[in-house]
C-alpha cells in the first residue's frame, strides 16, 4: 500500500489540474483569448453565477421574514448593512487578482467561502447577529459578479461584441431557480423557504467545481513592465471619462437600490389592495429577467451604432421612467408594466457601464476597475439610497423615496453627455466600428 502511494502521488501532482487547484503553479495553463469556443469555456461560469444570485436573493425578504420574524424596518438594516460593506470589499478582492492570485482561482475560492458563510447566515438569530452574518456573506459573494466579469474581458477577443451573448446566460441562469419557486409560491400559504438555503449552498460548490475548465488568467499586474499598483491605479482615474463614468454610476445605483429593495414592496401592497394574489409578485418579477436575454442580442448592435453614452443613457432614463411611475401610481397593472424597465436598466446601464470601464482600463487594472465600479455603485449607492429611503419612508407610503430615486436617475442622465472615452469618434461613443 505504501509503495502504491509513493508511485500514485507523485503522479497525482505533475498533473495540471491538481497542480493548479493545489496552488502550486501559476503558469501551467496560459491565458488564452477565446473566440468560436467561449461558449463552452465561460458560460457555466456565468449561468451558475446568476443562478445561485436567483435561488437567493428574490426570496431573502420572504424567508427572513418567516423564518426570522424579520420585517421591512430589519431588511432595510440587513441591506445597509451588506451595502457598507461593500465599499471596502470589492476594491480589496479586485486588487488581489491584478496583483497577487489568478481572477480564475480568486472566483472559485470565493464561492467556496460564500458556501459556507450562507450556511452560518441561516444558522444565525437576532438583527444584529444576521446583519453580520449577511454582510460576511455578501462580501464574499456580491464581489464574484465583477471579477468574472474581468476574467470574460481578459478572454474575449472583443468584448463589446461578444460579451452580450455570453450575459445573456446569467439571465437564464438567474430565471432557472427564481421561475419554478416564484410559481410554486403562487397559490399562497403557508410555505417553508428554508431549501433556497441548500440550493444556493449546492450552486456555489458547482461554481468551485468549474476551476479545472476555466481559462487560467494570471494577475496581469504582475508581467514585466508594468507599473506599481499605485501608479496603474492614478493612470486609471486620469484616464477620460473613468472618474465621471464612477460618479454616473453612484447616483443611478443610488435609485437602483431603491428599486430593488421598496419596489417589491409597493407593488404587494398594490396588488393586495386590488384584491389580487401576491402570489403574482414572483412571476411579474420573473417576466423582466426574462425579457433581458433578447436586449442582451441586440447590445452589441445597439453599441456599435449608437455608443456607449446613447447606450448607457437609454437605460439610466429607464430607470427614471421606472422611479417615476412608482412615484405616482398607485394602479397594479401600471406598477406591474413599469417592472419590466428592470429589464433596459440592467441590460444598457449595468452591463453598458461595465463595458465601457473595461474600454477604458488597461489588463493590469482589469479586475479593480470592474471592482471599483462595484464599489462605487452597489457601495457607496446603495448606502445612499437605502438611508434615503430610510429617512423618507413612512409605514404608509414609499412614494418619496422614489422621487428621491427618480433625482438620482435624472441628474446621472444629465452628467453622461460629458463622459469622454479614449479614441472615441462623434457618433460612436468610443465603441469602433
Amino acid at each position: 500500500m505504501t509503495s502504491s502511494a509513493a508511485l500514485i502521488v507523485p503522479f497525482l501532482f505533475r498533473q495540471r489540474a491538481c497542480l493548479n487547484i493545489c496552488g502550486l503553479s501559476e503558469t501551467i495553463r496560459p491565458s488564452m483569448k477565446v473566440g468560436g469556443g467561449v461558449f463552452s469555456v465561460l458560460v457555466p461560469l456565468v449561468l451558475l453565477q446568476y443562478a445561485a444570485g436567483g435561488a437567493f436573493y428574490p426570496f431573502l425578504g420572504p424567508y427572513l421574514a418567516s423564518a426570522k420574524g424579520f420585517d421591512v424596518r430589519d431588511l432595510s438594516l440587513l441591506a445597509l448593512g451588506a451595502a457598507v460593506v461593500n465599499c471596502v470589499m470589492p476594491f480589496v478582492w479586485g486588487a488581489l487578482s491584478d496583483r497577487v492570485i489568478a481572477v480564475n482561482r480568486l472566483i472559485c475560492l470565493l464561492h467556496l467561502s460564500a458556501a459556507f458563510s450562507l450556511l452560518l447566515f441561516s444558522r444565525g438569530a437576532g438583527l444584529i447577529m444576521l446583519t453580520g452574518l449577511f454582510a460576511f456573506y455578501t462580501a464574499q459573494q456580491q464581489p464574484t459578479n465583477s471579477l468574472s466579469n474581468a476574467l470574460c474581458y481578459h478572454n474575449l477577443a472583443d468584448p463589446p461584441r461578444q460579451f452580450g451573448s455570453l450575459r445573456l446566460w446569467g439571465s437564464v441562469g438567474w430565471a432557472l431557480p427564481s421561475a419554478p419557486i416564484a410559481f410554486w409560491l403562487l397559490d399562497g400559504g403557508e410555505r417553508s423557504l428554508h431549501f433556497i438555503i441548500y440550493l444556493t449552498f449546492g450552486l456555489h460548490l458547482a461554481l468551485v467545481l468549474l476551476y479545472p475548465w476555466l481559462p487560467h488568467t494570471p494577475p496581469a499586474g504582475r508581467e514585466e513592465g508594468s507599473g506599481t499598483f499605485r501608479a496603474d491605479l492614478r493612470v486609471l482615474f486620469q484616464a477620460p471619462g473613468f472618474a465621471r463614468l464612477l460618479l454616473v454610476t453612484f447616483l443611478a445605483q443610488a435609485g437602483f437600490a431603491i428599486m430593488f429593495y421598496l419596489s417589491p414592496l409597493a407593488l404587494s401592497r398594490s396588488l393586495a389592495s386590488s384584491d389580487i394574489r401576491l402570489g403574482w409578485l414572483g412571476p411579474i418579477q420573473t417576466v423582466g429577467v426574462i425579457l433581458e436575454i433578447p436586449l442582451f442580442l441586440l447590445l452589441p448592435r445597439f453599441l456599435g451604432r449608437f455608443g456607449y453614452r446613447k447606450v448607457l443613457a437609454a437605460g439610466v432614463a429607464a430607470s427614471l421612467l421606472r422611479h417615476m411611475v412608482f412615484a405616482t401610481s398607485t394602479e397594479p397593472w401600471v406598477l406591474a408594466l413599469a417592472s419590466q424597465l428592470i429589464a433596459p436598466c440592467v441590460v444598457f446601464f449595468l452591463i453598458g457601464v461595465s463595458l465601457a470601464i473595461n474600454s477604458i482600463a488597461g489588463s493590469e487594472v482589469r479586475a479593480t476597475s470592474q471592482t471599483l465600479l462595484a464599489l462605487t455603485g452597489s457601495g457607496l449607492g446603495s448606502v445612499l439610497g437605502l438611508a434615503a429611503s430610510s429617512g423618507l419612508s413612512s409605514g404608509d407610503s414609499v412614494k418619496a423615496a422614489f422621487f428621491f430615486a427618480s433625482g438620482c436617475s435624472l441628474v446621472s442622465l444629465l452628467l453622461l453627455p460629458g463622459v469622454r472615452f479614449p479614441g472615441a469618434s462623434a457618433g460612436t461613443g468610443g465603441v469602433e466600428t
